[in-house]
């Protein structure tokens, strides 16, 4: 389950990856633990214009009666998206990115779970595709939520988990936050933006487990 990432870059990262600009310093401290339910910046279009805001983490559904009833929706594999209409509806008109350093995958075994980051192997600054809804809350408010889309792990991933998030190949940005529908091959071709080797897979230390510990260390290798 991709259930953590971690987002460390500076706010000048951010625009010139992502093509934005905001005045909201604030969208950009360091977290290195990041959890389903929180507020992330997110890139994405709206009426033509490309835009970052702060998101929260977990699609909520049309019909919910709360926020927290996105909890659950943080990731969507992309098998599953011609299963449910809105999640067609989604994928089809509201991409979106989420500006990314790494996320960490476990690998499970029947004594213990081992931790892992994985990142670009340049260290740069990524972003995992995603989809996005706007709900209106029973206040009238706008709340904009997101969920990451997950595919097959590639050969270096899967020796510790069978599935990933997508990451978006800043060539592929335009055509994955544009108004018009990917077809099987273009989504296909996204998904593979970047090789295996581009990526790098570490073992880190089990304090990432608790959601409450967020610190740079986090995400240091442990040797083999």
């Amino acid at each position: 389950m991709s259930d953590r990432f971690v987002l460390e870059a500076s706010k000048q990262e951010v625009e010139q990856l992502f093509g934005v600009s905001t005045a909201r310093d604030d969208f950009f401290k360091p977290d290195y633990n990041i959890t389903p339910g929180s507020l992330i910046p997110v890139v994405y279009e709206e009426d033509g214009k490309r835009k970052i805001y702060t998101f929260r983490w977990g699609l909520i559904p049309p019909d919910a009666e709360e926020e927290i009833e996105g909890n659950d929706n943080f990731v969507v594999p992309v098998e599953d998206l011609e299963e449910d209409e809105w999640l067609t509806d989604c994928v089809e008109q509201r991409r979106c990115l989420i500006p990314a350093n790494g996320f960490y995958k476990w690998k499970f075994s029947e004594k213990k779970s081992t931790p892992f980051y994985i990142r670009l192997l340049s260290n740069q600054l990524t972003a995992i595709g995603g989809v996005y809804s706007v709900w209106e809350s029973s206040a009238g408010r706008d709340v904009y939520s997101c969920a990451m889309l997950t595919t097959e792990a590639n050969t270096l991933v899967q020796p510790v988990d069978d599935r990933m998030p997508i990451l978006v190949h800043p060539d592929d940005q335009v055509q994955w936050l544009g108004d018009e529908e990917l077809s099987e091959s273009e989504l296909e071709e996204v998904m593979n933006g970047y090789t295996m080797t581009e990526l790098a897979v570490n073992r880190v230390s089990e304090d990432v487990n608790d959601p409450e510990n967020n610190s740079p260390e986090l995400i240091q290798p442990i040797p083999k």
